[in-house]
């Protein structure tokens, strides 16, 4: 049976649980705040709202967030009490000290929604030392949408039939692979001319952070891909090992995701110009 318990019934939290109760393909949304009643008036929407959808995903509301033991992933959103604050800081890394006595993430995945929760994240590996297959940040698959969004303008097709991912340290250190996206099967560099690719890039970086609603989807798509199995390739933040066995900083790497979290990373053919911004960030 799957399950996502999600940190925080905020703007992102909520719609995270939004989406994941219409898509209908999680068995249970655990919506957890500690601001009395709102998770609760949350998952009371979203319960009467299910049957217009035809979605049988149970939603529930809490404040216990000792209450996620066991959920097959773990999103980390914003509490409901402060509008726009994503779980970060002290507070954020208070929060990942409860989920890492509770010993949540022995069965769970934890994914980090929030733009701003990189930072968090490597608080997580290096102060914590949850496990780097289990610790994923969603953030950069809201922008590769964006991306996507803005190379279909160009193109003058549907978004539905561009792919491509995000990579490095948005906004400041941000990589797309365009030889490695598509448009409806055909190179993105074979279509759009070097003045629209730099013209999207441009358009990108002033897109961070994406809002609350894309965060909040990018992070129900991951959890999904995670709780149920997926073939495609996601932009996520993550850490990986690097060649002298060292642990790189977190940041975006298009990845496949699956029940053990992070199963493998792509290695998309990059630039000169890619590569040397790729190792700025690994620095």
């Amino acid at each position: 049976m799957s399950r996502v318990a999600i940190f925080g019934a905020g703007e992102i939290g909520g719609a995270a649980a939004r989406v994941l109760a219409a898509r209908a393909r999680i068995d249970t949304v655990q919506l957890i705040d500690e601001s009395p009643g709102i998770a609760a008036g949350k998952a009371l929407d979203l319960r009467q709202a299910s049957p217009i959808v035809g979605s049988d995903t149970r939603i529930e509301g809490s404040d216990d967030f000792s209450a996620a033991g066991g959920a097959t992933v773990i999103i980390v959103a914003d509490p409901a009490g402060t509008p726009g604050a994503e779980w970060a800081g002290d507070a954020g890394l208070a929060l990942l000290r409860r989920i890492s006595e509770w010993g949540h993430l022995q069965h769970s995945v934890l994914i980090c929604a929030g733009a701003g929760q990189r930072a968090l994240m490597q608080l997580a590996l290096d102060e914590l030392h949850f496990p780097r297959r289990h610790v994923i940040g969603s953030a950069p698959e809201a922008l590769a949408a964006m991306a996507r969004a803005l190379v279909a303008i160009e193109a003058n097709v549907s978004a539905v039939q561009v792919a491509l991912t995000v990579m490095g340290r948005p906004p400041d250190r941000m990589v797309i692979p365009w030889t490695e996206g598509s448009i409806g099967g055909n190179s993105i560099a074979s279509i759009l001319s070097a003045a629209q690719l730099h013209r999207v890039e441009t358009r990108l970086h002033g897109l961070w952070p994406p809002g609350a609603g894309a965060l909040g989807t990018a992070a129900a798509m991951v959890a999904e891909a995670v709780a149920t199995g997926s073939r495609r390739l996601f932009s996520a933040f993550v850490s990986l090992d690097r060649d002298n066995g060292t642990r790189a900083p977190v940041c975006a790497w298009p990845v496949s995701l699956g029940p053990s979290g992070l199963e493998r990373v792509a290695a998309p053919s990059l630039t000169g110009r890619d590569r040397v911004v790729m190792d700025e960030v690994l620095e």
